[in-house]
C-alpha cells in the first residue's frame, strides 16, 4: 500500500478520503487555497501545502503547482476526489508519467467517457440502448438547428464534456432554443474548458438509476448494485437512495449487465458509475432504459452504497490502484436495508436557490448518523466553489424507517449564519411523491416552486406568538392578570417578512391583532413539542421547537421559522432599494443584456452572472427605463453591490 497520499481536492470529499487513508496507515497530504487555509480537510491531514489563490483555476485546477508539491513532498499516489481534476485525462496521464499512482481509471478510459459523444461512439457496438442525439460542434453553429423544423420538443442540451449536472438545459419549445444553447456553451466552457454540446431527446418523467461498478487490473469486474438519483433540481441531485426499490429486479439485472459491458468495452479499471435513464411509462417488467454517461470517479452519493453493502469504496479504490485483486466476488454483494442521502447546500430555496455566502455562526449535527462534511462552525462560506456543505446519510432496515430517520435528522439539524436547503430537504423528504416512491427526474421542480411560494399563515404567526409568551412566562396562571386589558406586543420575522402582533388577555381567551385583523384564541394547550388551540372555531394543532429567540412550527412537511425581533426599528429595505438590482451573491458578470436608456418590463432579464459554478439571471424588479448600468462584462461583483438603477 502507499506511504503518502496527496488528496487533490477540498471540502467534504477530501475529509472523507483522508479518514480512510489514515485507517489504512497511509500518511496524507492536503492542498489548500487562500480561502481554505483553516478548513476541516487541512486540519485533518498529516500535512498540508498551499496551492494558490481562492479562484479554483489558480489553485485546485493548477496542475503545474500540484505536481510541484507532489514531487517536493514525495507522494506515492494522488486521489482526485470528485470535481476539479478528477475526470481530467491530461492530469491523470501526467500523474502516471511522473511515476505517481493516479487513484482512478487509466487516462484513456477517462478521455473516452469524459466526452458524451465519444462515449456513445465507444460503446455503440456493445448493444447498449442510447438516447438519440448529436453534437452541435458537427453543425458548426446553432443556425442549422434553429432552422430544423423536424426537431421534436422537449429537447435536452448538455455539455459534451460535462458531468455533475453542470451545463444542462431542458428546451420546451423553439423560442427557448437559441438562449439555452448559448447558456449551456458558456457554462460548459467555464466548468470544463470545452463548449461542445450535444442535443438529445428529453425523456419526460423517467427514473435516473446508476450502477456502481468496480474493476481491477486482472480483468475482474463486479457491480455494487444501484442507486436511485431521480430527486434532482436543475440536474443537481438532492436526495439519493439505495437500493432502487421502485425498479423491478428483472430490469435492474439488465442494467447490471449493461454497466459491466460498458466497462469491458473500454478496458475500465478502478471504481466507476454507469448512469441510465429508465422510461417508467412501459409495463412494469418491460421498462426501457438508455445509457446516459459514465462517471470515471468516486460519486458524491457513494456513501449510500457503502451503507447497504458494508464496503468502504475509498479503501477499494486504493487497493485497486495499488495493484491488488478485488477481494469481493459478485456473489458476495448483498444488500442490507435501505439508505438515503441528503445533500446540504448553502443556498436559499425561497429565492430561486440562490447560493448563500457568509460565516457559519452555529453548526449542530443530528446524532447517531453518518455525516460527511467539510465545514465546521466558524467557517466562512465563499462564492469560489460548489455550494455543497456536506451530506447527511441515514440507514435502516427498510425504506419507510430510513425515510422516518431522515425526517427526524433534518428537524434536529441546525445551521445558522447562512441560508441552507435544510427546510426544503425536509419538505421533499415528506413529499407524498417521495413517500410513495414515485419520484421522477422532473418531479422536484414543481415541488420547489410550490415550496418557494409557501408563506406562513396567520395561524402559524399566532402559534409562534403564543409560544413566545407562554414559554417566557413559564405557564404562570397570573399571566392573564398581568397582561390585563393593556395587552402586550411582539414583532416576529419569518423569511424577511415582519409582522407585529398584539395580544390581549380576556378571561381564559386571547385576542390577537395582526395584519389589520383580529382573532379570538381559546382552549390553548401546550405540551412537550405540541401546541393546540381553537382559532375562529377551528382546532389548530402544530408541532414546534423553541430555542432562545427562534420558534419553529412544523405543519404538514413544512418548517416555519419565526424570530423574535427585539429591535422594533428593524424593517424591510424593499422601499429603499426599489428600482435597483442588487447582487445576491459575490460572482462574475457573464453577459449584459440591456443598455442605458432602454425600456424594460418587470421581470425582464438584465444581467447573467456566474457564482458557485452556476449561471443566474438577474431581472428587473419593476418596469421602467435603465438609468444606469453600473457593471461591465467579466467584472467581479460583490454581494449587495448595486448593479442597475431603473427609473
Amino acid at each position: 500500500m502507499f506511504q503518502k497520499l496527496m488528496v487533490a481536492n477540498r471540502g467534504e470529499i477530501a475529509c472523507r478520503i483522508i479518514k480512510t487513508a489514515r485507517n489504512l496507515g497511509i500518511k496524507t497530504l492536503a492542498i489548500y487555497s487562500d480561502s481554505d487555509k483553516n478548513s476541516a480537510h487541512v486540519l485533518l491531514a498529516d500535512e498540508a501545502c498551499y496551492v494558490g489563490p481562492s479562484e479554483a483555476r489558480k489553485s485546485y485546477l493548477n496542475i503545474k503547482k500540484i505536481f510541484e508539491i507532489a514531487v517536493e513532498k514525495n507522494v506515492d499516489a494522488i486521489h482526485p476526489g470528485y470535481g476539479f481534476l478528477s475526470e481530467n485525462h491530461v492530469f491523470s496521464k501526467k500523474v502516471n508519467n511522473m511515476g505517481i499512482i493516479f487513484v482512478g481509471p487509466e487516462w484513456k478510459a477517462i478521455k473516452t467517457m469524459g466526452n458524451k459523444k465519444n462515449a456513445k461512439q465507444a460503446i455503440s457496438k456493445a448493444g447498449i440502448p442510447m438516447v438519440p442525439g448529436h453534437s452541435l460542434r458537427e453543425n458548426m453553429g446553432s443556425e442549422s438547428l434553429l432552422n430544423d423544423k423536424t426537431l421534436e420538443y422537449p429537447l435536452l442540451i448538455k455539455a459534451a464534456a460535462g458531468g455533475g449536472g453542470k451545463g444542462m438545459r431542458i428546451v420546451l419549445n423553439e423560442s427557448e432554443l437559441e438562449g439555452s444553447i448559448q447558456s449551456v456553451k458558456r457554462e460548459a466552457l467555464s466548468s470544463f474548458g470545452d463548449d461542445e454540446i450535444i442535443i438529445e431527446k428529453y425523456i419526460q418523467g423517467g427514473k435516473h438509476i446508476e450502477v456502481q461498478i468496480a474493476a481491477d487490473h486482472f480483468g475482474n469486474i463486479i457491480h455494487l448494485m444501484e442507486r436511485d438519483c431521480s430527486a434532482q433540481r436543475r440536474y443537481q441531485k438532492v436526495l439519493e437512495e439505495s437500493p432502487a426499490t421502485s425498479i423491478p429486479q428483472k430490469i435492474k439485472e439488465k442494467m447490471y449487465e449493461a454497466a459491466i459491458s460498458v466497462s469491458r468495452a473500454i478496458n475500465y479499471t478502478n471504481l466507476g458509475t454507469v448512469e441510465f435513464i429508465v422510461d417508467t411509462s412501459g409495463k412494469e417488467n418491460d421498462m426501457s432504459f438508455y445509457f446516459l454517461e459514465m462517471n470515471t470517479r468516486l460519486q458524491v452519493e457513494h456513501p449510500i452504497t457503502e451503507a447497504i453493502l458494508g464496503i468502504d469504496l475509498v479503501e477499494m479504490q486504493l487497493e485497486i490502484a495499488a495493484g491488488k485483486k478485488l477481494t469481493h466476488k459478485q456473489q458476495d454483494i448483498k444488500s442490507r436495508g435501505h439508505a438515503i442521502e441528503a445533500r446540504i447546500y448553502a443556498e436559499n430555496p425561497r429565492k430561486n436557490f440562490m447560493p448563500s455566502t457568509g460565516k457559519i455562526s452555529e453548526l449542530r449535527f443530528p446524532k447517531n448518523v453518518r455525516l460527511d462534511f467539510g465545514v465546521k462552525q466558524g467557517d466562512q462560506v465563499e462564492s469560489h466553489y460548489d455550494p455543497m456543505l456536506g451530506k447527511l446519510i441515514v440507514h435502516d432496515v427498510n425504506r419507510e424507517l430510513a425515510q422516518k430517520k431522515m425526517s427526524d435528522c433534518l428537524r434536529e439539524f441546525k445551521i445558522k449564519g447562512i441560508n441552507t436547503n435544510l427546510e426544503f430537504l425536509y419538505k421533499l423528504n415528506c413529499e407524498p411523491r417521495f413517500l410513495e416512491n414515485i419520484m421522477q427526474v422532473d418531479s422536484v421542480e414543481a415541488i420547489a416552486e410550490k415550496f418557494r411560494k409557501e408563506t406562513a399563515l396567520h395561524s402559524h404567526f399566532a402559534s409562534a406568538a403564543i409560544l413566545f409568551l407562554f414559554l417566557q412566562n413559564k405557564f404562570e396562571k397570573k399571566m392573564w392578570r398581568i397582561w390585563g386589558e393593556r395587552g402586550t406586543s411582539l414583532r416576529l420575522c419569518h423569511h424577511d417578512r415582519f409582522c407585529e402582533i398584539k395580544l390581549i388577555a380576556k378571561e381564559r381567551t386571547l385576542k390577537l391583532f395582526l395584519a389589520n385583523d383580529s382573532y379570538e384564541v381559546s382552549d390553548i394547550e401546550i405540551s412537550a413539542g405540541v401546541i393546540e388551540f381553537t382559532l375562529r372555531g377551528y382546532t389548530i394543532k402544530y408541532e414546534y421547537e423553541r430555542e432562545n429567540e427562534i420558534v419553529r412550527v412544523f405543519d404538514n412537511g413544512t418548517i416555519f421559522d419565526f424570530e423574535l425581533q427585539q429591535d422594533y426599528e428593524a424593517r424591510d429595505n424593499t422601499e429603499i432599494n426599489e428600482g435597483k438590482v442588487i447582487a445576491p451573491i459575490t460572482g462574475t458578470v457573464i453577459k449584459i443584456l440591456k443598455k442605458n436608456g432602454q425600456l424594460v418590463s418587470m421581470g425582464e432579464p438584465l444581467i447573467i452572472m456566474e457564482a458557485m459554478k452556476m449561471e443566474y439571471e438577474l431581472k428587473a424588479p419593476k418596469a421602467g427605463r435603465i438609468k444606469k448600468m453600473k457593471v461591465k462584462t467579466k467584472e467581479i461583483i460583490n454581494q449587495n453591490d448595486i448593479l442597475v438603477e431603473i427609473d
